[in-house]
């Protein structure tokens, strides 16, 4: 059995929920108690469980209380866990500031109890996401270096991205109400976003970052706190994890979505005035097959939104040999390739953009049939004569030759100067695992 220590919010825990079946198994929860003020002292404060009122259970009053008593670092210092779960959510939530320390309130219920209000004067709130970070960026480093030190390179942050819409019942797409907003907050997506990438490029963990994609749900959870999101959130996540655990592979940078996934994200249940809230919202361009998200990237937005449904169709009949793509040999894959663009029907509301989306698949489909050193001499040449024809062959010999290093650098190029962020971060981490 493989035991992991989870430090962070139900952004992470629910991944392990998918699948009980596994030899994967939470050894630790803890959560409402943000990485900064775990590292800061403890506090001399007396709190009773049913003091908690309505929020009154065993699970609160521990969380309460490991953040008063600052019981989550030696936990975990301690733990016989083999890896450790991040995620940063629980700095949304405003702390309590006391005397030389703050601890996690959370859900509040701290301020029901005696120890608040027999001396009330001498609490203050802040949120560390709205005050200057090299005030406390130095906590950080604490806790990381020490946390390395007890599970060297067995630890997996999960990025956060919170939406202030949720899926209603009814297909509409609705404003958070503002009372689950206090549990997490999309104005805080920027801060998060540079945090994650200063820990990412300071210490390399695993990461999965694929909240980007998704959205809450309330046919699927009625909570629809901003990171409460719809079920293939977990279901991708679990897949993705499952492997970093089980395998410990090099890469360390994971934000890719089986096809499946990228087609129910398409035809999600809502009409097309309400799916281009959420298209806006989201990370839209998805990284889930190299021979139909480049150009879903290049298409405009408003084609891609009245075509999902066209495009959904694509994604799924890709899907339908995902799980064997990576273990097929060279002819298998463009026997595949070749069927799949030739069986393409235009759907009854034939347009413009999905002419324009199978001309671009039957160029793919032409280079991808070419011996692959002519191909390669021709990206060349094309590239010297600034023929820009380079930028699909070089997609083609993406999809060809994915382990040459030769291509991914090319590509990472080519998307730097494009700004393709998405591109950029997976390219880097595909050329570190061949180094």
């Amino acid at each position: 059995m493989v035991l992991v220590d989870v430090h962070g919010s139900c952004l992470s825990r629910d991944i392990f929920n998918v699948n009980k079946d596994t030899n994967i198994s939470v050894n630790s929860y803890l959560s409402r108690n943000n990485i900064v003020s775990s590292m800061m002292p403890p506090a001399n404060i007396s709190t009773k469980s049913e003091e908690l009122l309505f929020f009154n259970s065993e699970y609160s009053h521990r969380c309460l209380r490991n953040g008063i008593e600052k019981n989550t670092v030696p936990i975990l210092l301690n733990s016989s866990a083999d890896f450790l779960v991040i995620d940063f959510f629980d700095l949304c939530q405003p702390v309590a500031v006391y005397k030389n320390t703050t601890f996690s309130t959370y859900d509040y219920s701290f301020y029901n109890t005696a120890a608040y209000k027999s001396e009330s004067e001498q609490f203050q709130s802040i949120n560390f996401l709205e005050i200057p970070s090299w005030l406390w960026y130095g906590y950080i480093d604490l806790y990381w270096e020490k946390m390395i030190e007890k599970f060297g390179g067995n630890i997996i942050l999960v990025r956060t991205r919170g939406c202030n819409h949720y899926i209603s019942r009814d297909g509409e797409v609705k404003d958070t109400p503002p009372a689950m907003l206090h549990f997490g907050n999309a104005i805080y997506n920027k801060q998060l976003y540079e945090l994650e990438e200063y820990v990412i490029n300071k210490y390399n963990p695993y990461v999965l970052d694929v909240s980007k994609y998704f959205i809450a749900d309330e046919e699927y959870n009625r909570d629809v706190t901003p990171v409460h999101f719809e079920e293939n959130y977990a279901i991708s996540s679990w897949s993705l994890m499952q492997n970093i655990i089980l395998n410990k592979p090099k890469q360390r940078y994971y934000d890719n979505l089986r096809p499946q996934v990228v087609a129910d994200l398409l035809g999600r249940r809502v009409d097309e005035r309400n799916f281009e809230v959420i298209w806006r919202e989201t990370e839209s361009f998805f990284v889930s097959n190299d021979l139909l998200d480049d150009i879903c990237l290049e298409s405009a937005s408003i084609d891609i939104i009245q075509n999902r449904k066209w495009l959904a169709t694509l994604y799924q009949k890709v899907d339908e040999v995902y799980s064997t793509f990576s273990d097929i040999n060279m002819d298998e894959k463009l026997t595949f390739i070749n069927e799949f663009i030739n069986g393409i029907e235009l759907s009854e509301e034939d347009n413009v953009f999905q002419r324009y989306y199978l001309n671009k698949l039957k160029e793919k489909q032409e280079y991808l049939n070419l011996p692959v050193e002519h191909l390669v001499e021709s990206f060349t040449e094309a590239l010297d004569k600034n023929d820009l024809r380079w930028v699909q062959m070089l997609n083609c010999l993406g999809i060809l030759l994915p382990e040459d290093e030769a291509v991914m650098y090319y590509h990472l190029q080519y998307s730097i100067a494009v700004d393709n962020k998405l591109m950029i971060t997976k390219l880097k981490q595909r050329l570190n695992c061949v180094e």
